[in-house]
């Protein structure tokens, strides 16, 4: 029997299938046993969920696009350890513990593996019927081009960094590793965005009324509408402008789902307007909650000043913010949102950006102001990509998009009120708006090429 990379993984001792998303996958088991029942695939697409929540959302990777875009400030007289060398523009792969994100690289192509192994066995299972096997699939796919979308961002350089995307992507996997057999080599960032589209293109199609795992609710799974909303993110990257727009418009006009009004927004932050978020642990724990840890106060990261300043002082986001001292603190993470990914808001920018690239400015500012009356502002009559990122990025501090807006737009990085970095200005383009390859998967599989400047 071939051995693969990664084994499977799953929950075990469940009680009933209510039990999914909170018991941690523990042990390991034959593939052959694993999908052997419909049980057993579902407690694997329980596995994907369960790796990708405490994935994307560790301390290092989901404070990557805040971090260094200058959104985060901190409340010590440094950076903390764990975040100082990302934070500083470079992050070491000969550190002791190698890059500062290598935990996020080799459990991110953990979880891949582990869908493909789905997908690879799904049509196997002998009492999965034709309706569940297409959403497990649907589910399957839509993650697996989720999780390498979020490793092209952190480890390539943006599409259009060269003008035909030839520049070094990441490796996409789209079957099973064998050890000691498989060491693929990094793709082109067009062909990534090739296979993402191909997985998210098929994806679409297979998706069915309900949710694969019965709990919960849909948001809490990758769904039509969150994969629509990678698709339109894909778009924009491309310039793709009329399919960004057409995704963008097919969930705000078709998914059901409102934009939260001012009043539930400054309290309950994007609960009633989430389109993705994989469920807290059953203590409700949350890692981002950790991370900020906005009922106490006493997190190490703060918003910035730079981002403060931007705010007019009728702002109705600032009731998301609490002063404490000199620091700010964000109180998105108080309410009862669980690990969010998408949110409605989000399609309003992207429909907005690709609106105002492709010369049609009356959509463009009908998605800009529509946000801005939620805040409580007034309307604008005109504006520029400069503008629309500055509104952009005050929606959306401290959920890890501010540093890949500017990256797609091919920005420089200005850091100023507060920042205590040897670099707190780096001009585009640059070889460390990338984070280098993990120094042990280098080791292990030499067709690995590193980035540039590492």
């Amino acid at each position: 029997m071939k051995k693969f990379i990664i084994p499977i993984i799953f929950c075990l001792g469940l009680s009933s299938c209510s039990d999914f998303l909170d018991i941690e996958p523990v042990e390991q088991i034959s593939i052959t046993d694993q999908f052997s029942t419909k049980e057993g695939a579902l407690k694997a697409l329980n596995g994907v969920y369960y790796n990708t929540r405490s994935t994307i959302f560790n301390l290092q990777s989901y404070t990557y696009g805040d971090l260094l875009s200058g959104n985060i400030a901190f409340s010590l007289s440094s950076a903390p350890n764990a975040v100082e060398n990302l934070y500083n523009y470079s992050d070491d792969i000969y550190a002791t513990e190698d890059s500062k994100l290598s935990l996020f690289y080799s459990n991110s192509y953990q979880v891949i593996n582990n869908i493909n192994l789905i997908l690879q066995n799904i049509d196997n299972v002998p009492d999965v019927d034709e309706s569940l096997n297409k959403q497990i699939k649907a589910e399957a796919l839509a993650m697996r081009a989720f999780i390498h979308y979020q490793l092209l961002k952190v480890y390539a350089q943006n599409y259009t960094f060269t003008s035909d995307a030839s520049h070094p992507g990441i490796v996409y996997n789209t079957r099973t590793l064998v050890v000691g057999k498989d060491y693929p080599a990094r793709n082109t960032v067009s062909e990534c965005y090739t296979l993402l589209e191909n997985d998210l293109t098929t994806a679409i199609s297979l998706f069915q009324s309900s949710h694969a795992i019965p709990v919960g609710t849909t948001k809490n799974f990758m769904n039509i509408n969150a994969a629509k909303t990678l698709a339109a993110s894909i778009a924009l990257d491309k310039q793709e402008y009329t399919k960004a727009i057409s995704f963008s418009t097919d969930v705000i006009d078709n998914s059901g789902i409102q934009l939260a009004e001012t009043n539930d927004y400054t309290v309950n932050f994007a609960v009633s307007e989430s389109i993705f978020e994989i469920t807290n642990t059953n203590e409700n724990d949350s890692y981002i909650r950790n991370i900020y840890n906005p009922k106490s106060g006493t997190s190490a990261y703060v918003i910035s000043k730079d981002v403060i300043d931007l705010y007019d002082t009728n702002d109705q986001r600032l009731k998301l913010i609490n002063l404490s001292g000199k620091y700010y603190f964000t109180k998105k993470y108080a309410t009862p949102i669980n690990g969010l990914v998408y949110r409605l808001s989000e399609l309003y920018f992207i429909r907005a950006e690709a609106a105002l690239k492709s010369g049609n400015t009356i959509l463009a500012l009908e998605n800009i102001n529509t946000i801005r009356r939620r805040a409580g502002l007034v309307e604008v009559n005109s504006i520029n990509i400069d503008e629309l990122l500055i509104e952009k990025r005050k929606e959306f501090v401290f959920e890890n998009k501010y540093f890949y807006d500017l990256m797609r737009n091919h920005k420089n990085i200005v850091r100023n009120n507060g920042c205590i970095s040897n670099n707190c200005n780096m001009t585009y383009p640059n070889d460390k708006f990338v984070a280098p390859i993990p120094r042990k998967s280098i080791e292990v599989n030499t067709s690995l090429k590193q980035n540039p400047g590492y």
